[in-house]
């Protein structure tokens, strides 16, 4: 996991902090919807970060994405040109592509739980009225 962290770049602690977060505010919302009485905006807003969260971090790995490729095609077109062979090209694309693979898979994940939350919410609220 060590080794995919540091082939991915600086980005993907990034992602790895935003994956933290996304577990702390669904966390949080769910044991606060556990006590829910009345509806909460609170809880909502939880809810819909969880989300809003998950497609954040699908838009920093493609920004990893794009930073890793514009640097390969620094390397490539630069002096070493005639010196890259296709090998070393498809190694580099492989490691630009881990963020935005990352961050696709902590969107589904973060698409999944605001799905459960929001659906055991409005259960929960209709439960109530």
């Amino acid at each position: 996991m060590m080794e995919l962290m540091q082939q991915g770049g600086y980005v993907m602690w990034v992602i790895l902090a935003v994956t933290i977060l996304i577990g702390v505010i669904g966390v949080r919302s769910w044991r606060r919807m556990r006590r829910l009485e009345a509806p909460d905006p609170v809880v909502e807003t939880g809810i819909d970060a969880v989300l809003f969260w998950g497609v954040w971090v699908v838009v920093v790995g493609l920004l990893g994405t794009f930073v890793g490729i514009y640097q390969a095609a620094s390397v490539i077109s630069g002096p070493a040109a005639g010196q890259v062979g296709a090998a070393l090209v498809w190694g580099g694309i492989k490691v630009a592509l881990t963020p935005t693979l990352f961050g696709l898979l902590v969107f589904s994940l973060a698409a999944l739980a605001w799905l459960a939350l929001r659906t055991g919410y409005r259960r929960s609220v209709l439960a109530r009225a």
